[in-house]
C-alpha cells in the first residue's frame, strides 16, 4: 500500500486493516533517530526498525531510546503522539469513530492522495557518477504538470558558473526570452504576458552549452484553483493542532498532487524541508513526487537521503 493512500485511511477510517492482515491502529509519520533509534515490536515477530510511514497493527508497541523519537498518526481522526524514551515502549489503543470537527477534512481529503498510489517495486537508485564537468541542466519543475494561478519560479539543476537562456513559448509564439541567466532559477517577470489557463506552455532551459532542456506546464483554471485553495484551508481547519506540521504536510501535499500539481506539492515539501532538514518522512515525499515527474535519479538521491537520516544513528 502506498505512503499517501495509507496516510490518508489511517487519519479518517477509524478501524481500516490492512491487505497483510490485522486492524491498523497508526502509522509513523515522523521519526528522528539522533543518537539513539525506534524499533517496532509485533507479538511474536523480532523487533524491526521503525520508518516513514511505517504501518502499526493492533498490538504493535513503539519504543524509542535516547534522543530519538517517533510521531504516531493514530486512526480514527485522533491526532497524533510523539513517542519518546519518556514514555516508551507505546502501544497505540484501537481507534473509536473520528473526531466530528474531522469529518468535513475526509470529505475533502479520503482518496485524494490516490494519484500517489503507483509505486515502484523497488525504489530506484542513485546512480554515481564522476564529478567533473557540468551536469546536463535538468528541469526540476514544473514538469509536465500544472501549476496554480500567480508567481511562478522555474527551477533546474545547472552550475553556478554557467550561464543560462530560459524561454517560455506557448502554442502563438515566444512569450519570454531571458539570456544569460546565471544559477539555476528564475522568476517569472510580473512584467511579461500574462500566463493564461488552458494554454500548454513550452518551457526551455538552454545553457551555453550542452544539451537543451524542455518541458511543458498548464497554468489551472481560476474557478478549479479557487476550489482547491479553499478545501486546503477547511483541511487545515478540521485539522487544527490534532496533527503535527510534517503530517499535516503529507496530507496537503498529496492533495496538491492528486490534483495534478505536482509543481505546488513540491514546493510544499521543499518549505518543510528548509525547517526540517533532517526528516526523513520529507524526504520520501519528495522521492515519490520526483518519481511522478519522471526524475528517476533525484527520486533515487531523496530516497538515499531519507535512508541515510534514519542510520545515521548507527554508524
Amino acid at each position: 500500500m502506498n505512503v499517501l493512500v495509507a496516510l490518508a485511511l489511517l487519519l479518517f477510517a477509524p478501524g481500516v486493516a490492512l491487505a497483510q492482515g490485522g486492524e491498523s491502529v497508526g502509522m509513523i509519520t515522523e521519526i528522528k533517530v539522533g543518537k539513539g533509534k525506534v524499533d517496532v515490536k509485533s507479538a511474536g515477530k523480532p523487533d524491526r526498525p521503525a520508518g516513514p510511514f511505517l504501518a502499526l497493527r493492533a498490538g504493535d508497541s513503539v519504543r524509542a531510546s535516547d534522543n530519538a523519537f517517533a510521531v504516531i498518526l493514530l486512526t480514527g481522526g485522533r491526532g497524533t503522539v510523539k513517542v519518546d524514551a519518556s514514555n516508551s515502549p507505546y502501544t497505540p489503543a484501537a481507534g473509536g469513530p473520528a473526531d466530528s470537527r474531522l469529518r468535513k477534512a475526509h470529505t475533502l481529503v479520503a482518496g485524494s492522495v490516490g494519484f500517489l498510489s503507483a509505486q515502484a517495486a523497488e525504489p530506484p537508485k542513485a546512480v554515481l557518477s564522476v564529478r567533473a564537468g557540468a551536469k546536463p541542466a535538468v528541469i526540476l519543475t514544473p514538469r509536465n504538470t500544472a501549476v496554480l494561478p500567480g508567481p511562478l519560479t522555474f527551477e533546474w539543476l545547472g552550475s553556478q558558473f554557467s550561464r543560462y537562456t530560459v524561454r517560455v513559448s506557448a502554442p502563438s509564439g515566444v512569450l519570454l526570452e531571458k539570456k544569460g541567466i546565471v544559477g539555476a532559477r528564475f522568476e517569472y517577470p510580473a512584467d511579461a504576458p500574462a500566463l493564461k489557463s488552458g494554454v500548454r506552455y513550452a518551457l526551455v532551459v538552454e545553457p551555453a552549452t550542452g544539451p537543451v532542456q524542455e518541458t511543458t506546464f498548464e497554468v489551472l483554471e481560476a474557478a478549479r484553483a479557487d476550489t482547491i485553495r479553499r478545501n486546503l484551508e477547511e483541511i487545515a481547519d478540521a485539522l487544527g493542532a490534532t496533527v503535527s506540521p510534517n503530517t499535516a504536510v503529507a496530507i496537503r501535499t498529496g492533495t496538491l498532487a492528486e490534483a495534478g500539481l505536482l509543481h505546488d506539492a513540491r514546493q510544499v515539501v521543499m518549505a518543510a524541508l528548509a525547517k526540517d532538514p533532517d526528516e526523513p518522512s520529507l524526504h520520501t515525499l519528495l522521492g515519490q513526487l520526483y518519481q511522478k515527474s519522471g526524475l528517476a535519479e533525484q527520486a533515487a538521491e531523496s530516497f538515499d537521503e531519507a535512508n541515510f537520516l534514519l542510520t545515521k544513528g548507527a554508524n
